[in-house]
C-alpha cells in the first residue's frame, strides 16, 4: 500500500508542476492551490450561499482578476471596473457569447431565450425586437402603457392601504409589490386580455416555482455535468411546471393572435406577444419561419422572470433604505412636493425628470443593493489578453456586480447609504447605469453588448412607483422590528428578512 501511495503523491506533484508551467507560459490570472483533475477544493467545501464572501476574500489575496477551476476547466472571475471595462466594453464582441447550455432540454427551461442565444445575427434580431417593440422608454410613456402603469400603481397602493387598515398600520410591502409588478409585467407581456386577479396569481406562482427550481442557473453554467446529476431528481417537477406554464400561456397567446387578425390597427396595449407573433426568424438558407407556440412560451417566461423578480427586489430594497434613513425619505418628499404641490395625486411620468434627488436615491439603492449580484456568465470566443492576463478560447467569465458598486477605491464610505454622492460635485456625479465608454463605477444592469435591454424602462418604473409611494404615504420602522439589511443568496437577491413598515398617509 505504501509504494502505491508514494507513486500517487509523486504523480500528483508532477501534474501540478506541469499545470503551473503551462499557466506561467499562458499567464492565466492567478489561482488558489488546486488538485489536478479535481480543481479547487473550495468548490467542494463551500455552499452556494458562501460563494460571494469567498470571492471577496480571494480578491483581497489574488487581486481583481483570478482563476478558479472546476476540475481541469478554468473559470475566470473579474472583480473591478477597469478589468470589466477592458473585457466587456473594449473587447465586447469577444466576450459576448454564452456558455454552452446543459445538454438536457428538460433542465434548461429557457433554451430558446435571448439570454442563452449565441452571439450573432439571431441574437441581435431577438434583442432588437424586445428593446424596440416592448421595453423602449418611449413606449412606457404612451397613453396605453401609462394606463397599465396606473393600474399597477392602484394595486400597490390599495394593497398597502388594505393591509394597514387590517393590522394597525403595519405592512409587509413585498407582498403588495409582488402583486403589482406581476400584474404590470404580465400585462405588458400578454396585453390586458381577461387578465383577472386569479390569472395573475396562477402565472406568478408558476414563474416563482420555476425560478426557485432552477435558481442554481449560475451553478449550471459553472458545473453543468455535476448540476445535471444533481437535477435528475427534479426533472419530474420541472416537466410538471413546464406543462402548467404552457396551459396558462398558450390560450393567452392564441387570444392575442386572434385579436391581431381581427383588429390589427385597433390594438391599444403594447404587448410582447404581439411582437413575437409578427417576428420571423431564419430557417435555413434564405428562408424564415414564424416562432412556434413553445418558442413564444419560453420567450415570455424569460421576460417575466427578468422583469418581475428584479423589480420586486429593487423596490423592496429602496423602501427598506427609506425606512432606515428617515432623513433621505423626508428630503425626497420635499422634492416631490416641490414638483406636484400639496395635492394628493398621481406623480406623472413626465414629471420625473424634474426630480434629480429621486434619481439619486434610485442610483444609490442600485449601487448598494443591486437586484442581481452576478452577471449571467460570458464565454470568450477566441484567445484574448486582458492586460497581462491570458484568457483562453471558450473560457467562462463571471463578473461580480457588488464588487464594483462597493469598491472603496471608487466610492467614499461605500457601505453607507448616501444619495447625495450622485449629486453635483461628488464622486457619483455623471455616473450612468448604462456604463459609459470610459469607466465603470457601478453596473446593476450589466455592461457591454449583453447589457440588460430593459434598463431604461426599469429606471422609469423605479422612479414612478417610488415617487408615488412617498407622495402618498410615510414609511417608518416598526418598534422591535428594525430594518435588517442582510441579503439572501439567490439569483435575484432579496432581503434575508423581509421588511415590516409602519405606514401613515401624508
Amino acid at each position: 500500500m505504501a509504494p502505491l501511495l508514494l507513486i500517487f503523491i509523486l504523480v500528483t506533484i508532477f501534474l501540478a508542476m506541469l499545470i503551473n508551467q503551462k499557466e506561467r507560459r499562458g499567464r492565466l490570472p492567478p489561482s488558489p492551490p488546486r488538485i489536478p483533475i479535481l480543481g479547487n477544493l473550495l468548490w467542494l467545501t463551500k455552499p452556494f450561499s458562501q460563494l460571494e464572501p469567498t470571492l471577496h476574500h480571494l480578491r483581497i489575496k489574488y487581486g481583481p482578476i483570478f482563476t478558479l477551476y472546476v476540475g481541469s476547466r478554468p473559470v475566470i472571475f473579474i472583480m473591478d471596473g477597469d478589468h470589466i471595462h477592458r473585457a466587456l466594453v473594449e473587447n465586447g464582441e469577444v466576450f459576448a457569447d454564452r456558455p454552452r447550455p446543459v445538454s438536457s432540454n428538460d433542465l434548461n427551461t429557457n433554451l430558446h431565450s435571448i439570454n442563452n442565444t449565441p452571439y450573432g445575427s439571431l441574437w441581435r434580431l431577438l434583442r432588437r425586437n424586445l428593446a424596440s417593440e416592448v421595453i423602449h422608454p418611449c413606449k412606457a410613456t404612451t397613453k396605453s402603457s401609462t394606463h397599465v402603469h396606473r393600474m399597477a400603481l392602484d394595486i400597490l397602493l390599495n394593497g398597502l392601504k388594505n393591509e394597514a387598515k387590517a393590522s394597525g398600520g403595519v405592512v409587509i410591502p413585498f407582498d403588495s409589490i409582488k402583486n403589482s409588478m406581476s400584474f404590470l409585467m404580465i400585462s405588458l407581456c400578454f396585453g390586458v386580455v381577461k387578465l383577472d386577479e386569479q390569472m395573475v396569481k396562477q402565472i406568478q406562482n408558476v414563474q416563482w416555482e420555476l425560478l426557485f427550481l432552477v435558481d442554481k442557473h449560475f451553478a449550471l453554467n459553472l458545473m453543468p455535468k455535476v448540476a445535471l446529476l444533481l437535477f435528475l431528481g427534479r426533472l419530474g417537477k420541472l416537466k410538471q411546471l413546464r406543462r402548467a406554464q404552457k396551459e396558462l400561456f398558450i390560450p393567452l397567446i392564441r387570444t392575442r393572435k386572434q385579436l391581431a387578425i381581427k383588429k390589427r390597427d385597433k390594438r391599444h396595449v403594447i404587448s410582447y406577444v404581439d411582437s413575437l407573433l409578427e417576428l420571423r426568424v431564419p430557417n435555413g438558407v434564405g428562408s424564415v419561419r414564424e416562432l412556434s407556440e413553445e418558442n413564444i412560451v419560453s420567450f415570455c417566461s424569460e421576460f417575466l422572470d427578468a422583469s418581475i423578480w428584479s423589480t420586486c427586489a429593487g423596490l423592496e430594497w429602496i423602501i427598506a433604505s427609506l425606512v432606515k434613513h428617515q432623513d433621505v425619505q423626508q428630503n425626497l418628499r420635499q422634492e416631490i412636493k416641490g414638483v406636484v404641490g400639496d395635492e394628493r395625486r398621481e406623480v406623472h411620468m413626465d414629471e420625473l425628470q424634474r426630480m434629480p434627488y429621486l434619481k439619486a436615491v434610485i442610483f444609490e439603492a442600485l449601487r448598494r443593493h443591486p437586484p442581481a449580484h452576478f452577471l449571467i456568465p460570458h464565454r470568450v470566443k477566441e484567445n484574448v489578453f486582458i492586460n497581462e492576463h491570458f484568457i483562453p478560447k471558450n473560457t467562462v467569465v463571471n463578473c461580480l456586480v457588488t464588487s464594483i458598486g462597493l469598491d472603496g477605491k471608487v466610492w467614499e464610505d461605500p457601505l453607507e447609504f448616501k444619495p447625495e454622492r450622485f449629486m453635483a460635485g461628488r464622486e457619483g456625479e455623471g455616473v450612468d447605469v448604462q456604463c459609459g465608454k470610459s469607466e465603470i463605477k457601478m453596473m446593476p444592469f450589466g455592461t457591454g453588448r449583453r447589457m440588460c435591454p430593459g434598463l431604461d424602462l426599469a429606471m422609469i418604473q423605479f422612479q414612478y412607483f417610488v415617487a408615488n409611494l412617498v407622495n402618498e404615504m410615510e414609511f417608518k420602522e416598526v418598534e422591535g422590528m428594525e430594518v435588517d439589511l442582510s441579503e439572501k443568496a439567490e439569483l435575484f437577491v432579496p432581503m434575508k428578512n423581509t421588511i415590516h413598515a409602519l405606514i401613515s398617509f401624508s
